[in-house]
């Protein structure tokens, strides 16, 4: 059975679009290696692409890749060494490395996806004035039917809720503007702030910050709105006490 290390192997680093512009719905590809997997199952490895992979707790896009005589709806996204590997269905002929091709996101799935991710570092920082100080997560899914956040602390009553619900909603309803810049790692502690996690942040030369002006400046991947009106309502679905921590359940409407 190939492997999604197989697939990447020996290709150079995809030109991820994704880290640049959330908001692209489309881009000229290349096709760099087409590996078989079942029936019409098959891998895709492309030269630059807007698909998000599973990552950073946001889940993969899909949408298609299309060229001459051929369609791939794309299933699932994934990440090696600095290549992403499509995952998914070919309807055509089969497609081979150097042809030119066209990507299509699922927009409505992505966009909810960004504002679902938005969405989640609000709450880090509604949680975080809640307990008067930075929280740090274990975990998290920025993604549907159903998205959430891991704690790090012990879990608040349930009243609780209505206040970091309500605090969130504010900042969602000051239309803060939402930034995507790139820092040196030198320069990484004048750029962050409010953020959770930093001592477990993966040792890198350059990172990609998120920052919601004002509220909080982290590291991440993800795609994100530009301004937090766009986000909608955060509404907390239900708390969950785990081993360790707590769960915040939420949704966007």
């Amino acid at each position: 059975m190939t492997s999604i290390e197989q697939v990447a192997e020996g290709l150079p680093e995809t030109e991820k679009l994704y880290l640049i512009d959330s908001y692209a719905k489309a881009c000229p590809s290349v096709i760099l290696r087409v590996v078989k997997h079942r029936g019409a199952r098959r891998y895709v490895v492309l030269d630059r692409t807007l698909f998000h992979p599973l990552a950073g707790g946001q889940p993969s896009d899909s949408g298609f890749i299309e060229g001459e005589g051929f369609r791939f709806q794309v299933k699932k996204v994934l990440l090696h060494g600095g290549v992403v590997v499509h995952f998914g269905k070919l309807v055509g002929r089969e497609p081979q490395a150097g042809e030119p091709v066209r990507c299509v996101l699922d927009w409505e799935k992505r966009y909810l996806v960004m504002r679902l991710h938005t969405a989640g570092h609000l709450l880090d920082a509604a949680v975080s004035e809640y307990f008067g100080k930075c929280v740090d997560t274990l975990g998290a899914s920025h993604g549907p039917p159903e998205a959430y956040v891991d704690y790090d602390h012990d879990p608040p009553d349930a009243d609780a809720l209505q206040a970091i619900e309500e605090c969130a909603n504010r900042l969602v309803a000051r239309d803060l503007e939402v930034r995507v810049k790139f820092v040196e790692a030198e320069r990484l502690a004048e750029e962050v702030y409010n953020a959770p996690n930093l001592d477990r942040l993966p040792r890198s030369a350059r990172y990609r910050v998120v920052e919601i002006v004002g509220v909080n400046s982290i590291p991440c991947t993800g795609t994100h709105v530009a301004r937090t009106r766009e986000v909608g309502r955060i509404n907390l679905v239900r708390l969950e006490r785990l081993d360790r921590g707590f769960r915040l359940r939420y949704s966007v409407s």
